[in-house]
């Protein structure tokens, strides 16, 4: 007898964690897919500082992949270790998972985990150097739905019946869904890196520690990453209007001058090594990121078949509870198995998308009001006991 099953033709819009598990997911339970991903190679720029990978969303999808003895192999439980210290440097928690069988918060490079993933997936499925610029129905009458992709380097793609955006907060293909802007939630990233090379490193490595090293002091706070090559990657995250580094009046042509400045006016009373975390940058690796999120109850006001998205294309969240990555990947699992559903049980698409973003945008709402909690904790000037509570309901293992 001839197959019912519908052929299905995917096109997965970039290529970050979100992107990468559902391709490798799919390609286990043998979808066909295409990721289309903007940078030019997969090793085309730095990916970033760690990320803990949960036993109970993360690890769930990656074994759903059939990636989890990679990942236990390459994980850093090590790195699980955290400092929570006032702007002073004074310590008031100090944290582990380092000697447990099963931790539950297993740290691992994003560039690691990005290559576990690339290496799960055929070569000819990721298309590298391919920025989406839009993505259009182009059925035809008495056709099935199909899309073509434009990208920005004048190229094209067509022939799929099913569209998935994974690209970012700032995602082309939720044109589709959505014509809602993530507002900004009023906190800009000011992101620095150290390398062991760095004159100063010997001073600060300590003081990070193995994993991180998170400091409060009133409306800003930084947060300190080691990564698995040694740098230590720094995140200062402060309360100021959108659009701050074009108007902060801080020339940043001359990067030293300019980190010097700004940590006077941001940092000033910290103690030295929180204040050389920032000002000790190596030359070329400052980096600046505002923060934007859905607020809780967002969803997508636009029907369109054949299309949906997962991870910040979705749900942008802000980094506060340290979840963003696993809902990322439970999104991607999720999806998969909604796909699942389509591939080998007929389910048709619009129920099966239908199902997902049900569950996908509860959980949206969920975490967006944690991290709404916790960022009213950390910018406020909260004293450090309410810090730290909102650091236990984090290291719990239950806010996903």
């Amino acid at each position: 007898m001839p197959s019912t099953q519908p052929s299905l033709n995917i096109a997965i819009v970039g290529g970050g964690p979100s992107g990468l598990t559902l391709a490798a997911i799919l390609k286990k339970i043998g979808v066909q897919f295409t990721v289309f991903e903007l940078d030019a190679s997969r090793d085309a720029r730095g990916q970033g500082g760690m990320l803990d990978v949960h036993k109970r969303s993360g690890q769930l999808a990656l074994r759903k992949a059939g990636l989890i003895d990679q990942f236990r192999k390459a994980m850093r439980v090590d790195a699980t270790e955290i400092y929570v210290r006032d702007r002073k440097g004074t310590v008031y928690l100090h944290h582990t998972e380092e000697g447990e069988d099963d931790p539950e918060r297993p740290e691992i490079d994003r560039a690691v985990l990005r290559g576990i993933l690339l290496d799960a997936l055929d070569p000819d499925t990721v298309c590298w150097g391919k920025k989406l610029k839009e993505a259009e129905v182009v059925t035809e009458e008495g056709k099935e739905r199909a899309f073509r992709l434009h990208f920005a380097d004048g190229s094209a793609a067509e022939g799929f019946n099913i569209v998935i955006g994974a690209d970012g907060t700032w995602s082309k293909v939720r044109r589709l869904r959505s014509d809602v802007r993530p507002p900004y939630v009023g906190i800009t990233v000011v992101a620095t890196s150290i390398t062991p090379s760095n004159p100063c490193y010997s001073a600060i490595s300590d003081f990070v520690g193995k994993g991180s090293c998170m400091a409060t002091g009133g409306n800003n706070i930084t947060m300190s990453q080691k990564n698995g090559d040694g740098s230590i990657r720094t995140y200062a995250m402060i309360t100021t209007p959108e659009g701050w580094k074009d108007n902060s009046g801080i020339d940043w042509t001359s990067q030293r001058a300019a980190l010097i400045q700004f940590a006077d006016e941001f940092y000033g009373d910290w103690s030295d090594e929180l204040r050389a975390l920032i000002t000790e940058c190596d030359e070329g690796e400052l980096a600046f990121r505002p923060l934007y999120q859905f607020p809780p109850g967002y969803t997508f006001e636009k029907d369109c078949t054949g299309v949906t998205l997962l991870g910040d294309a979705a749900h942008v969240l802000t980094p506060f509870t340290g979840i963003g990555v696993n809902v990322a990947m439970n999104d991607a699992y999720d999806l998969a198995s909604a796909i699942e559903k389509v591939a080998s049980e007929g389910l048709s698409v619009d129920d099966a998308f239908a199902e997902y973003e049900k569950v996908v945008f509860a959980r949206a709402t969920l975490n967006a009001t944690r991290t709404d909690r916790e960022q009213e904790v950390y910018f406020t000037g909260k004293p450090m006991s309410e810090v730290l509570k909102g650091l236990a309901r984090a290291f719990d293992g239950s806010e996903i």
